[in-house]
């Protein structure tokens, strides 16, 4: 079991550098043929027949691969003024009710897109691309983003495995300690701007 949870726990760190990857990827080649089609249009008087296609296919992927992020790193807006208020126990129960509904919600949406993918038979006017590839995100990452959830929810009750958290952990716990010696240089140089040494008496300025 916990053999499994470890698996489970390495393919969600490793994957998500490989999904932050990819996205970063698909927004630069979004950005490249809009400029690219703005160009095309304004000084050489031609529009790219394209551009378009391929921009709403390119958004509608980075949408789920920024969803799939986001639900990695626990990032996504949520309104817990009133969960909060509860006992802690309670809390606990209800992040797990909630994390079983949305791997309910996200195995519907998934299972129903395997449904409609068969009839999708039309494809797109100028790169004639398949309109199965407008679906096929909500495919993927809608049950990347259940497996994602599952994994968080089997981590509250084998802890220790959770390698994500713990990078992140030591990602903030290394900036915060940065910030503190960027303070730190920045009180002395301050102090050595005024004269100040370093028993705390006033120098000559």
């Amino acid at each position: 079991m916990k053999a499994l949870v470890k698996a489970l726990n390495y393919f969600i760190l490793v994957s998500y550098d490989v999904i932050k990857t990819i996205a970063g990827l698909v927004m630069a080649a979004t950005i490249f043929i809009v400029t690219l089609g703005i160009i095309t249009r304004f000084f050489l008087s031609h529009a790219l027949s394209w551009g378009e296609e391929l921009c709403c296919l390119l958004l509608i992927w980075l949408c789920y691969l920024s969803a799939s992020l986001a639900t990695v790193t626990k990032e996504h807006v949520v309104a817990d003024f009133l969960s909060a208020s509860l006992p802690p126990g309670l809390q606990r129960i209800l992040r797990t009710i909630i994390r079983v509904c949305e791997v309910i919600f996200f195995g519907f949406v998934s299972y129903s897109v395997t449904v409609l993918i068969p009839s999708l038979t039309n494809v797109s006017a100028a790169l004639q691309i398949p309109r199965m590839w407008y679906y096929m995100p909500v495919l993927v990452f809608g049950a990347y983003m259940a497996l994602v959830i599952i994994v968080d929810l089997i981590n509250d009750f084998v802890p220790g495995y959770d390698f994500f958290g713990q990078r992140r952990a030591k990602e903030v716990a290394a900036a915060a300690e940065a910030e503190r010696l960027e303070n730190e240089a920045m009180l002395k140089r301050v102090d050595e701007f005024m004269g100040i040494k370093e028993d705390g008496e006033e120098g000559t300025v």
